[in-house]
């Protein structure tokens, strides 16, 4: 039910105090996600046969500590539950001591690629059988609010922000909303949350606009929208 998978922090995927960075740590999670649905037969090359593909809906990412440049760190993953419309997958990563450094939710929905619909995953045969049941012990992400806040930043969805599902890379919204903050913030706080609600697919071509509202002490609401609807909301909370 459960399986571990081994990575090394990459110099790429540090950032100018050597520590991986919310976005490369998200990859990892997205990847490892990946490769442990690949060998149990419901990954997105066995979905593509049907014209389908995994959408990621919601992740909760919760940190200890961001690994180190070269340092090597092992993602634990599994599958909570299957619902019709979405599943829930789990992560735990730990140092090469075995501490626990990061922990994180993630929901997930299977969508037609042609007709972009949500399709039911009762359909899909093998996944119900990985499903144990067993929480992460840590806040599920949530329905974010919308903000009401002028925009801090406009720009357009270019080629490079696509990914093989024809719309923008999950990893591309961490990078958009991890900028909005100073270097000077990163030297002298850590991320300890961070959570996003994905809601509308962000296509070539779209103006995507940024809008912040810190509503606590270091606690930042954010709500991408592209062409003027909204299309992402999230959470960073520095500790």
């Amino acid at each position: 039910m459960k399986k571990t998978y081994s990575f090394s922090v990459r110099p790429q995927d540090v950032d100018f105090q050597y520590r991986i960075t919310p976005a490369a740590l998200t990859d990892m999670l997205l990847t490892t996600a990946g490769m442990n649905a690949d060998e149990n037969g419901f990954g997105i090359r066995d979905l593509n046969n049907d014209d389908c593909s995994w959408v990621l809906l919601r992740m909760a990412v919760e940190i200890e500590r961001f690994p180190e440049q070269y340092e090597k760190i092992a993602v634990e993953t599994w599958v909570e539950e299957v619902g019709r419309a979405s599943t829930t997958r789990n992560f735990r990563i730990t140092d090469a001591a075995g501490k626990l450094i990061a922990k994180a939710v993630s929901n997930w929905a299977m969508i037609n690629v042609m007709t972009r619909r949500a399709q039911d995953l009762i359909a899909l045969e093998g996944i119900h059988a990985f499903a144990n049941g067993e929480s992460n012990e840590m806040e599920k992400p949530v329905r974010l609010q919308s903000l009401e806040t002028e925009p801090v930043g406009e720009f357009n969805v270019k080629y490079s922000h696509i990914d093989i599902n024809g719309h923008t890379n999950s990893i591309r919204y961490v990078e958009w909303i991890t900028d909005c903050f100073s270097l000077d913030m990163y030297k002298s706080n850590q991320i300890k949350r961070f959570e996003i609600n994905y809601i509308n697919e962000i296509l070539f071509g779209d103006k995507v606009s940024i809008h912040i509202q810190e509503t606590e002490t270091d606690d930042f609401r954010f709500e991408l929208k592209k062409n003027g609807s909204t299309a992402c909301k999230a959470r960073v909370l520095f500790g």
